[in-house]
């Protein structure tokens, strides 16, 4: 009998921690929640689902700073010419197995985070003038119209910065053979090289605490509402 034990198969590298891809799920399922509860006059679920993006969006800039390689800015914020080099070289399909975000999806992503957050926060500090009002609104009254005003327009930007996003998806994938969903699933690509995605079990734990304290902290903005006390 054969005393040789076989190999174990090598993972693939981790290019996205746990609490990263935790974020971006739950953004896109608050975000799309957003979008049709406000269609459909669900005001209670959209006024909580804003407020979780709100929430989501703080850690990710905590995240920013404290999570694993790739999830940190200095590592896909890169200089002008970076950017141009990364654009040129999907006109030109040459791909390359870098981890993270390149330098045109690390300018994409502060984008896409922007208009959420925008859209969020204005919304808190709104009113409809009928049957809702923001849970921050009466903290701010000189400025209920023009946070309003801001809601109704970031809206459109909103669909097209989402379209874009999609469309880039669809190009990276046409273009590069680049798949880049499974990776936000599994937080693994193979032969990827470069800034690393691994985090200890301590900083995983954090991570994923902090995501839910934040989320249950603006839960319980509406409380602040004077019709509530």
């Amino acid at each position: 009998m054969s005393n040789i034990k076989p190999k174990k198969q090598k993972l693939d590298p981790v290019i996205w921690d746990l609490p990263l891809r935790i974020f971006h799920w739950a953004l896109v399922l608050c975000v799309v929640t957003s979008v049709i509860s406000a269609k459909t006059g669900l005001t209670t679920i959209h006024e909580r689902s804003g407020l979780a993006v709100m929430a989501l969006i703080l850690f990710r800039l905590v995240w920013g700073f404290l999570g694993s390689q790739t999830a940190r800015f200095s590592s896909f914020l890169k200089s002008p010419p970076a950017v141009w080099s990364s654009l040129r070289q999907l006109i030109l399909k040459q791909t390359d197995e870098l981890s993270g975000h390149s330098a045109l999806g690390g300018y994409a992503t502060i984008v896409l985070l922007t208009i959420c957050i925008v859209m969020a926060v204005s919304g808190s500090f709104s009113t409809d003038d009928i049957l809702y009002d923001g849970p921050f609104a009466h903290i701010a009254p000189d400025y209920i119209k023009l946070a309003s005003s801001v809601h109704q327009m970031t809206e459109k930007v909103l669909f097209a910065v989402i379209i874009l996003h999609l469309f880039a998806m669809f190009v990276y994938f046409w273009r590069l053979k680049k798949n880049l969903v499974p990776a936000m699933i599994t937080g693994r690509r193979p032969k990827a090289v470069g800034p690393s995605g691994d985090l200890s079990m301590l900083r995983t734990v954090f991570g994923l605490l902090l995501i839910i304290g934040l989320i249950g902290l603006f839960q319980l903005a509406p409380l602040l509402k004077p019709s509530l006390f």
